[in-house]
């Protein structure tokens, strides 16, 4: 459980919880998932890194899973996973090497 430091100069800031953040949010979401990653303030630990098509969902960890401190980042997936710049594409082979040319994806 972290707690807070006073030397890590707490003060009036951006909050994710703020009514105008989470009406974005909601309509980002009627558009296109959302890649959330969530900081730990103190955690000693990496990030947790998440996908949310759901606003309900999205809400209920914002206040169930996040403590007074933490970062949560949040991009929209359409503007980041496009066919124009993965880092890898394939597809997975069968016994003999071959793959489908084409695929119901």
């Amino acid at each position: 459980m972290s707690a807070r430091v006073e030397s890590n100069d707490w003060g009036p800031g951006a909050s994710i919880l703020a009514s105008e953040v989470l009406v974005a949010l909601r309509g980002a979401l009627e558009e296109t998932p959302l890649i959330v990653e969530h900081r730990l303030y103190r955690g000693a630990s990496a990030p947790v890194r998440l996908i949310f098509d759901d606003f309900g969902r999205l809400d209920e960890y914002l206040r169930t899973q996040t403590r007074k401190g933490d970062s949560v980042w949040v991009w929209r997936y359409d503007a980041l996973c496009r066919a124009d710049n993965p880092l890898a594409q394939g597809k997975i082979p069968d016994s003999r090497g071959f793959v489908p040319k084409g695929g119901a994806y």
